[in-house]
């Protein structure tokens, strides 16, 4: 039977239908799980939605097709969550979301620069293009920043946009432009200007240099330029720090086909674990949140990269944060991460692995728990392993969802409901 401080940090349930301490303290263990399994491996219904059910902390999870806002979202505002959608799919339903607004100083401009420029763009062979467009880009928002009053609800994208096209150089002058002027206003009236300084790092640039680079930023901006996207980051409603003081589920509609808003979806698991560590770190006892939050990350590897998040999972324990992170492969974290795969992979001190057709991610599985491969990968379907540091690894028969349910004595209509959802 568990204490009652076990009770306080609640559980993490697994495959085999059993809870977890989430007490780290006590387990000695951090929180972050690895799950990896080949589509149609029942992740979602075996993982995600037994942890996100039991209401522990708050929840920051990917929600491909909004299939699980549907059926929960109901069921996390009658247990006191505070519940939001944030969509992708379609923004104009969406809760408002505006990245400048957590831009406070010029390396977190930078930072969301980088960002910007480098989400599965930056491959040219030169990097001068991708390394001059971060620059025109990080002085357009240190601009904004720096001669618009904030409550004007002019600091987003669509204008930082506007002034980058604005770029355009008159053709009786190397120099000059409309933001060229802009930016000799500016310099006059604040001498030591960043947005400033910046700008004359690219603005020295001839002609056609100049003009590739404004053509470089722009099409980082390419996808971002709908009318729909301008509304939802208009302004924000968000608040990311007050995921970490109240009990909040935000359901992340991202779809699994469509690629172009991979730039926003990266941005904002990035904003949102660096507001919260700021936050923990400045504000909170023990640099400990209030409210524990747990990232659920579904198709991780390739919905949603997280810049330098083989860093950051390395140090989220200590503030309370956790993740699950949901792969169809090892191969595919290696893809996305490169050699920060095995950083990430080492960092989770929970792995489950629930069958696949990858010969590479099973041979290390194989290693893992002392069998052949061709073991690993003709293992029976509904059935897991389950590695958990300090442990020896064992394979279980999967919980059904409808026994944990009745378990935890859901009520029929979440039960009637989330059958017409369910995968």
């Amino acid at each position: 039977m568990a204490d009652r401080s076990t009770e306080k940090y609640g559980f993490m349930i697994l495959p085999d239908g059993k809870r977890y301490s989430l007490d780290d303290r006590q387990t000695r263990l951090n929180n972050n799980v690895l799950v990896v399994g080949t589509t149609g491996a029942s992740k979602t219904r075996t993982v995600i939605t037994p942890n996100l059910l039991e209401c522990v902390g708050s929840y920051v999870l990917t929600d491909p097709k909004g299939n699980l806002h549907r059926q929960w979202g109901h069921y996390m505002e009658e247990h006191g969550y505070r519940v939001v959608k944030l969509s992708f799919i379609h923004p104009e339903k969406s809760v408002h979301y505006n990245p400048l607004q957590y831009v406070k100083n010029t390396q977190q401009i930078q930072q969301l620069s980088h960002i910007m420029v480098s989400e599965k763009h930056r491959h040219m062979a030169d990097p001068f293009w991708d390394d001059s467009a971060m620059m025109l880009i990080s002085s357009l928002i240190a601009y904004v920043k720096e001669t618009i009053p904030e409550e004007s609800g002019m600091h987003n994208f669509h204008m930082i946009l506007e002034i980058l096209r604005a770029a355009g150089r008159d053709d009786s002058d190397s120099r000059n432009s409309i933001l060229a002027n802009m930016m000799e206003n500016l310099h006059k009236k604040n001498p030591t200007s960043w947005a400033y300084k910046q700008f004359q790092n690219v603005n020295q640039a001839p002609d056609k240099t100049f003009h590739t680079i404004v053509v470089t930023a722009i099409s980082k901006f390419c996808s971002l330029d709908t009318e729909e996207l301008a509304q939802m980051m208009r302004d924000d409603e968000l608040n990311l720090t007050s995921i970490g003081r109240q009990k909040t589920a935000v359901f992340v509609e991202v779809s699994d086909t469509d690629r172009s808003m991979d730039l926003l979806i990266n941005l904002f698991f990035t904003q949102t674990m660096n507001q919260l560590c700021t936050y923990a770190d400045e504000r909170c006892a023990d640099s400990r949140l209030p409210v524990p939050v747990r990232f659920f990350m579904d198709d991780f590897a390739t919905n949603c990269r997280i810049d330098n998040f083989e860093n950051m999972i390395s140090n989220i324990r200590s503030r309370k944060i956790s993740a699950i992170l949901i792969l169809q492969s090892l191969s595919q974290l290696e893809q996305s991460y490169d050699m920060g795969a095995h950083t990430i992979v080492d960092d989770c001190d929970t792995m489950i692995y629930m069958g696949g057709n990858d010969p590479k991610t099973a041979s290390s599985i194989a290693t893992r728990c002392n069998k052949t491969t061709q073991t690993i990968l003709h293992m029976p379907l509904c059935t897991s392993w389950i590695f958990r540091r300090g442990a020896q690894p064992f394979m279980c028969r999967n919980m059904e969802l409808d026994d944990y349910l009745h378990q935890k004595g859901i009520v029929t209509k979440c039960m009637r409901e989330a059958q017409v959802y369910m995968e």
